[in-house]
């Protein structure tokens, strides 16, 4: 397994460590499977690259235009006034939502909605 991209947990305190250990046993117990997530001492801290930071603000709204695209390409053509119009701006929304993670600039104006 790589480990570029392995889930992991750094608790700051004794208390935390055993927090996260109860809870990492409980779910494996629901789950019937090994959990890898690892239980590590604190490291020094690094600010991920630009295009990773703010992750979940830009896909959600790529994600929800990307699910309004599949919905309308898998609905009867004409089942519905200006569904080809809508099908093309949530296609625009996915492309636009992709600018701040390839080129930086873009990456600014995601402040606005902070």
């Amino acid at each position: 397994m790589t480990t570029q991209y392995q889930s992991a947990v750094w608790p700051q305190n004794e208390a935390q460590k055993d927090a996260v250990l109860r809870a990492l046993d409980e779910f494996e117990a629901k789950r019937g499977r090994p959990v890898v997530t690892k239980v590590e001492p604190p490291k020094q801290f690094h600010d991920a690259e630009w295009y990773h930071r703010q992750y979940n603000k830009k896909n959600k709204l790529r994600l929800a235009a990307a699910a309004g695209v599949f919905v309308l390409n898998n609905t009867p053509h004409g089942a519905f006034p200006g569904q080809e119009a809508l099908k093309t701006v949530l296609g625009g929304a996915v492309f636009l939502s992709l600018l701040p993670q390839l080129v930086a600039p873009f990456d600014r104006l995601l402040t606005i909605f902070d």
